[in-house]
């Protein structure tokens, strides 16, 4: 996530995470761009390695917070999706792999405290992205998907049946998209039971997750393995959710609205999956706004034109092995 610090100087400050090595880091983007074009003017030696070590900076250690027995086997015990509060930017939302919850996190200190950790008396398998919503009576939520992933063991590093028995055995029994509630000021309680709402149950790898407008949310699915029927690599798939109104006798406040799919043969490239993704607004000739959907997916990194549901274009990264596959998308202005 991008955040625009609150000291007065609009610099911005990027934070990641590094779900492998388990550590989420911070850079200060344009104080290392104005340090690295100073350096150029002046025809200094610096590099862009000397200026990342100047800014580059771990906020957190073991950001899944895993228990060290689990160091021997789960592959990835860091945390992975983060999201700001937009009036405490120094706090983030972030989904923890290791501990298997969403917690807050504060930049400064490293410290984490639980928002959700499990469902109905269970735990989550491993949150993976996340994003924060506004609704219309002012209430916060932080929606996050909830996938198979963290299950990932060091020496079987693919999607494969042991990922869905861990699901039903040690997991939630499911692979679901979540809403809880939380307060903008992050000033949570650590012995509140936070009430975590299910969206959706029947996605077998539910990945990124974003909001197209005020009431349409879109989550992608990461098929990528050979086992499940209905989600096999070849297979891009994005969903589309609308809200109900407050009239609506269901038990979720989301409910399918669209599901945008691609299947091409798992023979055309190296893997890849419907992975993390951006959305792009834009006026066309007819001066009609439109979204189109920029992310990984089989093969590399497609564009979906979401009003008529198809893959425009694809640019292939996978075709050849040893090809890079793409995770995440972000779009910017330069």
């Amino acid at each position: 996530v991008l955040v625009t610090n609150n000291n007065g100087d609009g610099d911005e400050m990027l934070y990641f995470s590094d779900v492998i090595a388990a550590k989420t880091y911070s850079l200060d983007v344009d104080k290392a761009i104005r340090d690295r074009t100073k350096d150029k003017a002046n025809n200094s030696d610096a590099t862009t390695s000397n200026i990342l070590d100047t800014y580059l900076h771990v906020i957190k250690e073991r950001s899944g917070d895993a228990p060290q027995k689990d160091d021997n086997w789960r592959a990835e015990t860091g945390g992975n999706g983060l999201a700001v509060l937009s009036k405490t930017p120094r706090k983030l939302v972030m989904c923890q792999h290791g501990a298997q919850r969403v917690v807050i996190l504060d930049v400064d200190s490293g410290t984490t405290h639980a928002l959700a950790s499990e469902y109905k008396g269970k735990k989550f398998n491993g949150p993976n992205d996340i994003v924060l919503r506004s609704e219309n009576n002012g209430e916060l939520f932080a929606y996050f998907t909830d996938p198979v992933y963290a299950w990932l063991e060091k020496d079987r590093f693919e999607d494969l049946p042991y990922l869905d028995e861990r699901v039903k055995s040690h997991g939630p029994g499911l692979c679901g998209v979540y809403r809880v509630k939380l307060t903008e000021d992050a000033r949570l309680q650590a012995n509140v039971k936070n009430e975590v709402e299910l969206i959706a149950s029947d996605m077998m790898r539910p990945n990124g997750i974003k909001f197209i407008d005020d009431d349409h949310l879109i989550v992608s699915e990461c098929c990528q393995g050979s086992h499940l029927e209905n989600c096999k690599s070849g297979t891009s798939r994005w969903r589309i959710f609308e809200q109900q109104d407050q009239e609506s006798t269901s038990s979720s406040s989301w409910a399918h609205s669209k599901i945008i799919e691609n299947t091409i043969s798992a023979d055309a490239a190296e893997g890849g999956c419907a992975d993390g993704f951006a959305l792009y607004e834009y006026v066309n000739r007819e001066e009609r706004r439109k979204h189109v959907l920029i992310g990984s997916c089989f093969g590399g990194m497609c564009i979906v034109d979401l009003e008529s549901g198809e893959v425009v274009s694809r640019m292939w990264t996978t075709r050849e092995q040893g090809g890079c596959k793409i995770s995440n998308v972000a779009v910017g202005k330069v």
